[in-house]
């Protein structure tokens, strides 16, 4: 009775919270005040980094993602459970949220390696899950339209749930080989088309080598797009969000070298200079783009070191792209500490995670994201 009683309060929060948000001239209208907050936090200790932050965000003061390496989401700064079965003990996370509220997400049983992939919202008694979901998740990607992209690792095909039920099933372009399979679902936007990371190995070398290449199949059902590599010099050019616009982010990796970089592909694909890198953050020799929002194509990541490089100065740092010009700097949480942003919103909002000065990794998000972002001298 008590979790009934908490859900709908929970829900009663959000609504609240979302329909404050307004009408966008209303919205336009106030002063922009620039603002980094740290999230509620379940009680418990941390997991990892970064078990604790945010992956998506919602209408007015909604974000999702994880705490204490459990499924939440945050009203304000307020966090809630997601009520998947045995909560108290079952890992997972919020990976995907759209305008109206729908949630995606997966949540591993105590004690087993299988991750379900599940739809929820605010309020409901419990999740629900996908349709043959008991996979390990390779994406779950939610539009306004309230449809779900989503794949397990190692799967020939994109299936797009709607209501649940399956609607299309993206198969993978034949060019790529038949053993080509999914490494990750990028993102789904609101016409319906959706981005992934493909692998496939070369034959030459028995499957030792593998290459991934971003693939795109357009919501109007026309063929699907494999789209150049990125231009980085690595094999693999993994991909994270689709804008409405169709501008693809996401990174090409060089794994020898962890070289990470930045890269950007603009609708129609084919056009010169459509597939270009915004450069790295000055202070950091590797960089990654993590989202994009879906009006504004500004785009959000994370300034790398390596994993080995560290000491004093030697922190990732998150970072913003506003679809032009160079890669700025997003303030961190408290001096010297990590930091990483995934998600952006075309209200100007960035979240992520960030360490504060006595070292505890928090859920955060940056309200007028881009009114803070600066370039480092």
């Amino acid at each position: 009775m008590r979790k009934s009683i908490a859900a709908a309060g929970a829900a009663v929060v959000l609504a609240g919270l979302v329909g404050a948000a307004g009408p966008a001239s209303a919205a336009a209208a106030q002063p922009c005040k620039p603002a980094l907050t740290a999230l509620g936090a379940l009680s418990g200790a941390e997991v990892s980094w970064p078990s604790e932050g945010v992956r998506a965000l919602g209408r007015g003061a909604l974000s999702v993602g994880s705490s204490r390496g459990r499924a939440v989401y945050w009203t304000g700064t307020t966090v809630h459970r997601v009520p998947v079965p045995d909560a108290a003990r079952a890992e997972g996370e919020l990976v995907g949220v759209n305008q109206g509220g729908l949630m995606t997400g997966w949540y591993r049983p105590y004690g087993s390696t299988d991750q379900i992939g599940f739809t929820y919202r605010a309020g409901d008694a419990s999740v629900t899950p996908l349709p043959d979901a008991t996979r390990s998740v390779a994406g779950l990607k939610v539009n306004d339209a309230g449809r779900v992209a989503a794949a397990g690792y190692g799967d020939h095909s994109v299936r797009v749930f709607a209501d649940g039920v399956v609607e299309r099933t993206l198969a993978l372009p034949a060019e790529l080989g038949p053993d080509a399979y999914v490494a990750t679902v990028g993102g789904i936007n609101s016409r319906g088309d959706v981005v992934a990371s493909v692998h496939r190995a070369e034959p030459d070398t028995g499957g030792r080598v593998e290459y991934s290449h971003p693939v795109v199949w357009p919501g109007d059902g026309s063929p699907a797009r494999v789209l150049p590599q990125a231009g980085g010099g690595g094999n693999y050019s993994w991909v994270t969000g689709i804008s409405t616009a169709g501008t693809v982010v996401g990174s090409d990796w060089y794994g020898p070298g962890y070289e990470w970089t930045p890269w950007v592909w603009t609708a129609p694909y084919d056009a010169p200079g459509a597939s270009r890198s915004p450069g790295r953050l000055g202070t950091h020799p590797y960089a990654s783009l993590e989202a994009i929002a879906p009006g504004t194509d500004t785009a959000v990541g994370t300034a790398r070191f390596h994993p080995d490089d560290t000491g004093p100065g030697k922190a990732d740092q998150a970072v913003l792209w506003p679809g032009s010009g160079p890669l700025l700097a997003l303030p961190r949480l408290a001096a010297g500490q990590a930091s990483a942003a995934v998600a952006v919103s075309d209200d100007d909002r960035a979240a992520g995670s960030a360490v504060n000065a006595s070292g505890k990794t928090r859920a955060v998000v940056w309200k007028c994201a881009s009114h803070q972002a600066y370039l480092p001298s």
